[in-house]
C-alpha cells in the first residue's frame, strides 16, 4: 500500500504559467504513488496562478501553497525545501508534466538499488512535437566519481533538478543560488558529490516543455554571465577537491569557452564586467591547453577541436 511507503515532497515553483499549470498539477495529483506532500510555491505570479494553486489546495489535502514575493526559481525551490516534510524530494517545473507512475518508478529504483538519487529519462516537447534521446540504455548504476564524470561530459546525464528523486538529507547544507540563471548547474553537481550511489533508468517519465520564451532559450549578457560564473566556480572547486576528474573538468571548461565566444558573437557588444569574466575564463582555458592539451583533445569532437584551435593560439 502506498500509505506505508515514505513521504515524498514534490516542490513546484510557479510563476506566469497560467496556460500550463493545471496540466502540471493534475499530473502530480494523479500519481500512483499517493503518499505525497505537494508544495506549490507561488513566486509572486502576476496572473491567476496563485488563485489556481489555492483552488487545488481546497480539493486535495496533500497540497500546500506558499505565496511569496517574486524571488526567482532558486528562491522558490529553497522556500519549498524549507517546509518539505518528506524523506525524499522531487521537483517539477510548473510548465511541465509527468507520467502517472513517475514517482512510483523512481521510488522503487531507490529502494531496489539502495541509491541516494534516482533519475529517469525525459521527453522534450517543442512546438507540439515530442522527442526523446538515450532511449535504450536500460538501468545503470553510478558511484560518486562516475556520475560527476557524466555531468561533466554532458551527454547522457544532465544537471536538471526535475527528472530525479533525492534523499532529502542531500540538501541539508545546499541551497539553489538566488537570482542566478542555470541554477541547476550550480546545485546538482554538489548534491551528487554527496552521493554514494545513483541509479538511472532510460525509461522516460517526465515531459519537459521547451518554450521559445524560456530564460534558458534566450541569450542575454545576464544569462551568459551567470553561466560563466557558475562554471568557473565549479571548475575551481573540482580542481581543488576532486582531482580524479581533472580531464573531464578541463574539458567542460574549454567547452564553456567555445559556448561563451559564440554567445558573444550573437550579442555583438558586452560590458566591462563581462569582458573581465571572459578574460578569466580564457586564461584558465589557455593554461589547460598549454599544459594538458593532449589529455582533453580526445574528448573533443571535430567541431570543438577546430573552435578551440581558433580561440587558443599557443
Amino acid at each position: 500500500m502506498s500509505q506505508e511507503k515514505a513521504l515524498i515532497s514534490i516542490i513546484i515553483p510557479v510563476y506566469k504559467v497560467e496556460k500550463y499549470l493545471e496540466k502540471c498539477i493534475q499530473s502530480v495529483i494523479n500519481q500512483t504513488y499517493e503518499n505525497l506532500q505537494i508544495i506549490l510555491v507561488d513566486d509572486g505570479s502576476p496572473d491567476n496562478c496563485g488563485k489556481i494553486c489555492d483552488e487545488y489546495a481546497k480539493k486535495d489535502h496533500r497540497i500546500e501553497v506558499i505565496h511569496k514575493s517574486n524571488g526567482g526559481l532558486s528562491d522558490a525551490r529553497n522556500k519549498g525545501l524549507e517546509i518539505a516534510k518528506g524523506e525524499y524530494i522531487g521537483f517539477v517545473d510548473s510548465d511541465d508534466y509527468i507520467e502517472a507512475d513517475m514517482y512510483e518508478v523512481l521510488y522503487n529504483l531507490l529502494k531496489q538499488y539502495n541509491a541516494d538519487v534516482s533519475i529517469c529519462n525525459f521527453y522534450t516537447v517543442s512546438q507540439g512535437k515530442i522527442s526523446i534521446k538515450n532511449a535504450d540504455n536500460g538501468i545503470n548504476e553510478y558511484n560518486r566519481i562516475e556520475i560527476l564524470k557524466e555531468i561533466l561530459l554532458d551527454k547522457n546525464i544532465q544537471s536538471y533538478a526535475w527528472n530525479k528523486l533525492y534523499e532529502k538529507e542531500l540538501f541539508d547544507e545546499i541551497k539553489y543560488p538566488i537570482r542566478k540563471k542555470y541554477e541547476d548547474i550550480g546545485t546538482t553537481f554538489y548534491v551528487f558529490e554527496k552521493c554514494n550511489k545513483i541509479v538511472v533508468t532510460s525509461e522516460p517519465e517526465y515531459y519537459y516543455l521547451k518554450r521559445s520564451d524560456s530564460l534558458v532559450n534566450n541569450v542575454t549578457e545576464s544569462t551568459v554571465l551567470d553561466y560563466t560564473e557558475i562554471i568557473i566556480q565549479r571548475y575551481l572547486y573540482t580542481k581543488e577537491n576532486i582531482k580524479e576528474l581533472k580531464k573531464y573538468n578541463n574539458y567542460y571548461l574549454a567547452k564553456t569557452l567555445i559556448t561563451a565566444h559564440n554567445d558573444f558573437e550573437l550579442l555583438g557588444s558586452i560590458s566591462e564586467k563581462m569582458q573581465e569574466k571572459y578574460k578569466e575564463l580564457y586564461n584558465l582555458v589557455y593554461n589547460i591547453m598549454k599544459n594538458d592539451r593532449e589529455d582533453i583533445e580526445e574528448l573533443f569532437n571535430a567541431e570543438q577541436k577546430k573552435a578551440i584551435k581558433n580561440l587558443i593560439k599557443i
